[in-house]
Order: structure tokens, then C-alpha cells, then sequence
């Protein structure tokens, strides 16, 4: 089977919103031909016309009743019903190029990471401060736990849900990022890396607070036990 012969079918794919009306309909345009098992949308709370768009589509829409982003990824993973987990951000940033490369992969492993950086690439998105934190948590995260990732801030996992037998995510914030691919290794799963493009976001504004969510990401890395 090649990349873009993989089915999809079998996978839930999350995706979690905030006003995001600009630009979550172009998403779920781009990904409506993919034959995706299952489309989670789970919104926190949407003051625009984002749920109105969301449900003229053939998707699943869960209004988030837990904290933070991770939050909202662990409530809408607990109402999935597929064998394989995916995510991605409603903004237009993701490339769904890589769905079919990791579901052509995950055979062979129990996760398949998305690295933004893997082999010296680059994403368009990243300021200067985004970049050097980036680069700084990920090199935290290989010296404290030897995790062989090169990208610990950039959620685009698929994953097979049984794992989560294993594995207990706590995080509530932008920590899960990190925390997953940080527990599949300590639970020596088997997991790999590919590159995938971050595109520049179709519209809107990021969610993501540099300094306050980068001190809740700091704090949740040294949470996790070695």
C-alpha cells in the first residue's frame, strides 16, 4: 500500500476549535474527500458563527466541558470510536498530507509523530521566540527522558487508542504535546517520526500565550516522572 492509497477510514480525527469561523470550514473543505472514519469537533464555547459552519458538515460536535486545550483533546478522545486517534488544529496550518503517511506507517508502530523540524526543516509559522522555545523544550525533553523526537511541541499524532491502556495523560495545557510521545517511549513503544509542513494559518489569530503557556509547559515537563 502507498501513502496516498492509505485508508482512513478506521481513524478518529480531533479537532479542537475557538472562534474559529474564518478559517474551520477551508479545513474541513480540504479534508471532506479523505474518507476519514470519524471528525471529532470539539469547541470551546464559540462566541462567532463557528458551530453553525461545524454542523452543516458530516461531523461529530461536542461542546468542551473540561480546562485547556489538552483538556479538550482527552474529552473528545474518550468519545471516539475508532482504532486509530489523529489530531489537528482548526486554523488551516496542518498539511493532511501526513494523515496518509502516518496511517501508512502506524502498522508497523504504536505512534507516528510529526516533526515540523525533523532533518534541519523549518516552519514559515514560527517567530523567533517560537522557534528558540521550541528548539529549547525539545532539547529538554531528549536530556530528561531520551525521547528520540525532534519536535515536542507540535501535536500531529496518530496513535492506536489501545495504547491509551498504558498510558495515563494528565495534561490540561499544551503539555500533552510533549506528554504523549514522553510516554510512549518510557512505555518503550514503538513509535518513529516524520516530516510535515506547518503551513501558515488560513486565518485568525493564535490561541497561544508565548510566555504563560510556555511557563505551563515548563512546569508540566518537570511534572512528569523519569
Amino acid at each position: 500500500m502507498n501513502i496516498k492509497e492509505a485508508e482512513l477510514n478506521d481513524v478518529s480525527l480531533i479537532i479542537a476549535t475557538y472562534n474559529e469561523e474564518e478559517s474551520i470550514g477551508y479545513v474541513l473543505n480540504e479534508i471532506k474527500d479523505l474518507n476519514i472514519g470519524e471528525i471529532i469537533i470539539i469547541d470551546k464555547s464559540s462566541t462567532d458563527n463557528t458551530k453553525n459552519i461545524v454542523e452543516s458538515y458530516d461531523v461529530k460536535f461536542i461542546t468542551q466541558t473540561k480546562d485547556g486545550w489538552g483538556g479538550a483533546v482527552k474529552e473528545a478522545i474518550s468519545q471516539s470510536s475508532k482504532e486509530y486517534i489523529t489530531y489537528m488544529d482548526g486554523d488551516g496550518s496542518y498539511n493532511p498530507k501526513a494523515l496518509h503517511e502516518m496511517k501508512s506507517l502506524i502498522k508497523d508502530f504504536d505512534a507516528v509523530f510529526c516533526s515540523r523540524y525533523k532533518d534541519g526543516a523549518k516552519s514559515p509559522d514560527d517567530t523567533f521566540i517560537r522557534a528558540l522555545g521550541n528548539k529549547f523544550f525539545t532539547a529538554l525533553v531528549r536530556l530528561r527522558f531520551k525521547c528520540n523526537i525532534s519536535d515536542s511541541l507540535f501535536f500531529y499524532p496518530m496513535f492506536k487508542k489501545d495504547i491509551l491502556n498504558f498510558i495515563e495523560l494528565q495534561s490540561n495545557d499544551f503539555t500533552l504535546c510533549l506528554e504523549l510521545p514522553v510516554k510512549v517511549h518510557q512505555k518503550k513503544l514503538r513509535y518513529t517520526e516524520i516530516l510535515s509542513e506547518e503551513r501558515e494559518r488560513y486565518a485568525g489569530k493564535t490561541k497561544v500565550n508565548a510566555l504563560i503557556d510556555g511557563l505551563k509547559i515548563l512546569r508540566g515537563i518537570f511534572s512528569i516522572k523519569r
